[in-house]
């Protein structure tokens, strides 16, 4: 029994001195948060710092992760990103001091198209700040120093990827980065990249990914640009050779012209202008290759699925490719999905579709892309081909009468937000929408910039069952009353 009583009494007097710590300001139960405040303050108020990004998880109380970016203004000054780079180093060299808190897994600092990582040693920060330095003096216009604290054996993990210089492509990119790493002990070991700027995204072949990342920012899509690295399985402490794929990208693009790649020690994947001459292409490169290396071959505007190209389907990719305002494609042996730029050219592909007799493989189809031509809104139908163009109708009502903000549908399920709006014009939408769609479909309706989230069977009447939204604010409460007395007033 004494035992017993003496575990007890370390128990209450542990948890008294873990609530007095996180009464006292001595801890903050949430660490992470916490951190993250503090590194916020830490550069509140320094003209050079444009922006400051914190992420944190409050895995247990007292306890955590946290992370960091900051984004510099271009113009800054080497000495004051300099004493930057320290203040921010320090102040990581205390947190990993506290026997408690949150462990900060990195912090990143942009500036002028270049990111490194603040480590809690000066001497692994002046390294990098030496490095940059000598990059730009080289007119290296951006990339990535990444360099990890040394382990109890001395050894890290580091990568360098470079962009590559005005009038030189990722292959002069990547040589350089070979050159610079072997020529920085720090980065001896590190996996290198080349990338250059130029290229088709075969995702979005019509987008400007310049919107993709804030002013400042580095916005490199992995499949937007060409780029060569000897990382191995995106493992960032293992690095090989590329030179049999780069040599197998040079022998495509002696007979083809190529408009993206990215190329590793394992893997091949190259975007050719054409979809025509993905089978050529393939086996020029598959011919350059031993058995091990995984090649794929994509062309034009269309992605086969896994790589795969289906005679069957060619037909119809090659045809829609020519559709004005297609500007992607996703297809297999069966399905088929189509970007476009707005519903209008949405109507043109299905229609062309329609006219296609070797369409008839199509069982799938999903048809996407903008609200309007450069509208942030963005809409998505799916099903079989009979359903897709009866979600699309619905979604050129929407979009004709300017209340469609954005649109998700597929066979029985409709998620879709509607433009701020009097009775009326809001009544006039939601009667579009209940008279478009199947009965039962499992539908949700919500206004653009206002919250709030309701799920209902669409039926002639309906009646949201209140009691599933009781923490709901007044504002989500009239809302939720809105919708419903509009749809059944239909």
């Amino acid at each position: 029994m004494p035992q017993n009583r003496t575990i007890r009494t370390a128990a209450t007097a542990l948890f008294a001195v873990a609530a007095v710590l996180g009464l006292s300001g001595c801890g903050d139960v949430n660490a992470a948060s916490a951190a993250g405040r503090d590194f916020e303050q830490l550069l509140d108020g320094v003209p050079e710092v444009a922006d400051v990004d914190t992420t944190g998880s409050n895995t247990l109380p007292w306890s955590g992760t946290a992370s960091a970016s900051v984004l510099m203004d271009d113009d800054v000054t080497d000495d004051r990103l300099s004493g930057i780079v320290d203040r921010i180093g320090g102040f990581l060299n205390e947190q990993a001091k506290r026997s408690g808190g949150a462990t900060w897994e990195g912090v990143d600092l942009t500036v002028r198209g270049f990111t490194l990582s603040v480590l809690d040693r000066r001497a692994d920060n002046a390294t990098q700040l030496e490095l940059l330095a000598s990059l730009e003096d080289e007119g290296v216009p951006g990339g990535e120093l990444q360099l990890s604290a040394a382990g109890t054996d001395g050894t890290r993990a580091s990568s360098l990827t470079l962009v590559a210089r005005p009038g030189e492509d990722f292959l002069a990119a990547y040589d350089l980065a070979r050159a610079t790493a072997d020529a920085t002990p720090a980065y001896a070991a590190a996996v290198v990249t080349g990338r250059s700027d130029d290229g088709v995204d075969p995702a979005e072949p019509d987008e400007d990914d310049t919107d993709d990342a804030a002013p400042g920012v580095p916005n490199w899509d992995g499949t937007a640009r060409f780029s060569i690295s000897s990382g191995v399985d995106d493992d960032a402490t293992v690095s090989g050779d590329p030179g049999t794929t780069r040599a197998a990208y040079l022998a495509v693009a002696e007979q083809f012209e190529v408009i993206g790649a990215t190329l590793t020690p394992a893997t091949i994947d190259l975007r050719i202008a054409s979809v025509d001459d993905v089978a050529a292409a393939t086996a020029v490169a598959t011919s350059a290759v031993p058995a091990d290396v995984a090649v794929e071959v994509q062309g034009g505007i269309v992605t086969w699925d896994d790589g795969v190209q289906s005679a069957d389907m060619l037909p119809v990719a090659q045809a829609l490719g020519a559709v004005p305002g297609v500007t992607a494609i996703a297809a297999s042996s069966d399905r088929l999905g189509i970007t476009v730029s707005d519903p209008m050219a949405g109507r043109v592909a299905l229609d062309a579709l329609d006219a296609l007799p070797a369409a008839s493989i199509v069982e799938s189809l999903r048809i996407g892309g903008h609200v309007a031509n450069g509208d942030p809104g963005t809409f998505s139908v799916s099903g079989s081909r009979a359903e897709a163009a009866s979600l699309l109708t619905l979604v050129e009502q929407l979009a004709a009468s300017g209340s469609l903000a954005s649109f998700e549908g597929s066979a029985g399920r409709l998620q879709v937000d509607v433009r701020p709006a009097d009775d009326a014009t809001l009544g006039a939408a939601i009667g579009l929408v209940k008279a478009g769609i199947a009965p039962g479909t499992w539908t949700r309706i919500g206004v653009d910039g206002e919250r709030g989230t309701w799920w209902f069977d669409a039926i002639d009447t309906i009646t949201i069952d209140a009691s599933e939204y009781a923490d709901e604010s007044p504002e989500e409460t009239a809302l939720r009353e809105r919708i419903e007395r509009l749809w059944n007033a239909a």
